[in-house]
């Protein structure tokens, strides 16, 4: 009797450090992200049935993505899911834990323009040193129309590439203050903040709805992202 005793509390005391430990999760993550509280805790019971360790690894983030959009190139489509992994996994452990992974959610579904763009700035900053290069923003604005027009082949993305040139040598002609050829966050960010319209990505938007084939599904560019709105956040 006396050991059922002891194992009812051993349980009651592992329930109760889960329950804090989610109280306190859930409570500072409504802190710093844009989610709210019931919000933070939809998003932790689907994180958690999926990963009952609470650790999310490439291979299966990677599965999701690829199912999640049924169409497109499937190689496309994992290398980007690669990318976005480790754009989530900002301590390079290999593996996403709830913390890291509600924070680029909320970046990505409730950011402001410059979250959104320093999160994609992140995604291409592979070596971690806060800045990034002209073929880097190239990827870093051409992903932004492929992530919102997943329906798109690679030939409209493809003739997206000149439009997207000419966007690049604009942003660096305005931003890149010590003609150096890169772009340190801080410097990007803040430009973007006194020039919002310097990434405004209207054309390209509409120039990739005029080439993709289903009209139906792709969203009008006013739906899309307006980087004229980043002074306002």
């Amino acid at each position: 009797m006396g050991a059922v005793k002891t194992k009812f509390r051993t349980r009651l005391a592992l329930r109760s450090r889960t329950h804090s430990r989610r109280r306190n999760i859930v409570e500072q993550l409504t802190r710093i992200t844009n989610f709210r509280e019931s919000e933070v805790k939809s998003w932790y019971r689907l994180f958690y049935a999926d990963c009952p360790d609470g650790l999310l690894t490439e291979p299966v983030f990677v599965n999701f993505y690829v199912n999640f959009f049924p169409s497109g190139d499937e190689g496309r489509k994992i290398a980007m899911a690669k990318r976005i992994f480790h754009a989530f996994d900002r301590d390079g452990s290999g593996t996403v834990d709830f913390r890291e992974y509600l924070t680029g959610m909320s970046a990505l579904l409730r950011g402001s323009v410059v979250e959104k763009l320093k999160w994609a700035f992140n995604m291409y900053d592979l070596d971690g040193n806060g800045e990034i290069s002209r073929v880097e923003l190239h990827n870093v604005l051409k992903l932004i129309l492929e992530l919102r027009n997943p329906e798109a082949t690679m030939d409209d993305l493809a003739a997206l590439d000149r439009p997207i040139d000419r966007l690049c040598d604009r942003v660096f002609e305005t931003l890149d203050k010590d003609r150096d050829g890169k772009l340190q966050i801080r410097e990007f960010v803040e430009g973007v903040r006194m020039n919002p319209r310097v990434l405004c990505l209207s054309d390209e938007e509409e120039m990739l709805a005029s080439l993709t084939q289903d009209h139906s599904q792709t969203p009008h560019a006013s739906n899309l992202v307006d980087f004229s709105q980043a002074s306002h956040s």
